[in-house]
């Protein structure tokens, strides 16, 4: 991503153009012409000059997810297992003036507590299928075992993670054929909690709750283009800006070079943050980048062949939070208007996809390339059995979110859904270790099969996302 380019331009041969601040897109127009001007940030306001833009509850929730990662990873054993309930059945009234414990560089950040972020919120309200049952995409959630709702899913996390606190284990490595693994969070069989915690509610609830949910709003609906008392936006505005929050990007995320999104180099204040209003504070709901977004420059950073995931993602969110801010200054979204809405939802929707399963792809040859470095039935060190697991959690954990969008190329038919199943059936529920057992039982083909079944999954995703060739073997 190059620096302050302009947002794209959505170019159609419709009455309703998109132009960006540069000027007309160059799309035909009649003299009816409906002329939508799209900014370069993410910055709304009324005829009062008021913001309309409100997504802080998203922040709060990432803000959550990351509280309980930190909390996962601090685990020794059994006596340091947290109430992990204490972030995902959060009880703001309880808690919510707690300190919360995100920290980022040494910033000063403006809100230091829950509810001075938002208050009321919580993860498990959030997460597919507890919030509304059609979030579970057909009623079937797959991908782990038997296991029925996401909600199951991460309490068995959490009772795993507890379980594996103090369970004592050696692994077979070249110099010791007893190498003791201290890392408390992993089990025996390789499964990193920390890393599939995290990643799997990124996708059961900020990436269920973008697509799933707030992107599929009626905007059409007059009730929704309406202003909401007391408040400056309307319910159609709310709920764009609440896609958008947990997509995760800062408000002029297009001022950063993918570098300093993914936090690899750049300039020392735009480090994954930036004070943009000069304030000296950073402002987590505007000014600080969370979650999915930041995946998506770390694949463009990592493509051989060019990607920019990166901007067609924010600029499909920019141009459709101008369509339905002109909608809602005009009380009617017009036909042509929802045209061009839905071309940007879907482009969110799916480019947002595009960066996760970049990342499934990525831990993919990471995972193969921690197997080719066994040595026989053996791992060259326990640094190579905790490698493997965190590379394999990242994987399946992403994996695993893949579901939740009805947009998603995989959502197609019957039998692109079959391909993402296959996916995770491909990867199974742990990995294949050193001495070629599968939690606990030998693998049918030992290592070698269990690579070919990863390169399948990955083939399947290349495909789907229309991935190049060299994206895939190399990112």
């Amino acid at each position: 991503m190059t620096i302050s380019r302009l947002s794209a331009l959505t170019v159609a041969t419709l009455t309703a153009t998109l132009v960006g601040c540069g000027g007309d897109s160059g799309g035909s127009s009649s003299d009816n012409a409906a002329t939508i001007e799209a900014p370069t940030t993410y910055t709304f306001v009324n005829a009062d000059d008021e913001s309309t833009v409100s997504y802080s509850g998203q922040t709060a929730r990432h803000i959550l997810i990351s509280d309980l990662k930190a909390a996962t990873a601090a685990v020794t054993d059994s006596s340091t297992t947290e109430d992990f309930d204490y972030y995902f059945r959060f009880n703001s009234d309880e808690n919510g003036d707690n300190p919360h414990n995100f920290s980022i560089d040494e910033q000063t950040l403006e809100q230091t507590t829950y509810n001075s972020i938002s208050s009321g919120k919580d993860l498990i309200s959030k997460i597919a299928g507890q919030d509304k049952e059609e979030h579970i995409l057909d009623g079937e959630f797959f991908g782990w075992g038997d296991v029925e709702t996401p909600t199951d899913l991460v309490d068995q996390y959490f009772a795993d993670l507890i379980a594996t606190a103090d369970t004592a284990f050696t692994i077979e490595t070249t110099e010791d054929d007893a190498a003791s693994v201290t890392t408390a969070y992993v089990s025996e069989h390789g499964l990193d909690y920390v890393q599939l915690i995290q990643k799997f509610l990124l996708g059961a609830v900020t990436f269920s709750q973008g697509t799933a949910d707030y992107l599929q709003t009626d905007f059409a609906d007059a009730a929704n283009l309406t202003i909401v008392d007391g408040k400056t936006y309307t319910a159609a505005e709310h709920k764009w800006d609440e896609a958008f929050g947990y997509f995760g990007a800062t408000r002029n995320f297009n001022d950063f070079t993918d570098d300093e999104i993914a936090i690899k180099g750049g300039r020392p204040e735009f480090q994954g943050y930036n004070d943009a209003d000069g304030g000296g504070t950073l402002d987590l709901t505007s000014e600080v980048i969370f979650g999915n977004s930041a995946n998506c420059a770390k694949r463009d950073r990592g493509a051989t062949v060019e990607t920019d995931f990166t901007k067609e993602a924010f600029d499909a969110f920019l141009n459709g939070r101008a369509i339905v801010a002109k909608a809602s200054a005009d009380g009617e979204l017009t036909e042509e208007m929802a045209t061009l809405l839905e071309e940007q939802i879907e482009i969110a929707a799916v480019t947002w996809e595009k960066c996760i399963a970049a990342t499934v792809v990525h831990y993919i040859n990471d995972t193969i390339a921690d197997m080719d470095n066994f040595d026989g039935t053996k791992f060259a060190d326990v640094a190579n059995f905790t490698d493997l697991a965190k590379h394999w959690g990242e994987m399946k954990g992403f994996a695993l979110g893949l579901q939740f969008n009805p947009l998603s190329p995989f959502r197609a038919d019957d039998t692109t859904l079959d391909n993402l199943k296959a996916v995770l059936s491909l990867m199974g529920d742990a990995p294949v270790l050193a001495d070629g057992t599968q939690a606990g039982v030998a693998f049918t083909g030992g290592v070698s099969q269990y690579k070919t079944d990863l390169l399948e999954a990955r083939d399947l995703l290349r495909d789907a996302y229309g991935f190049d060739d060299s994206n895939a073997a190399n990112w």
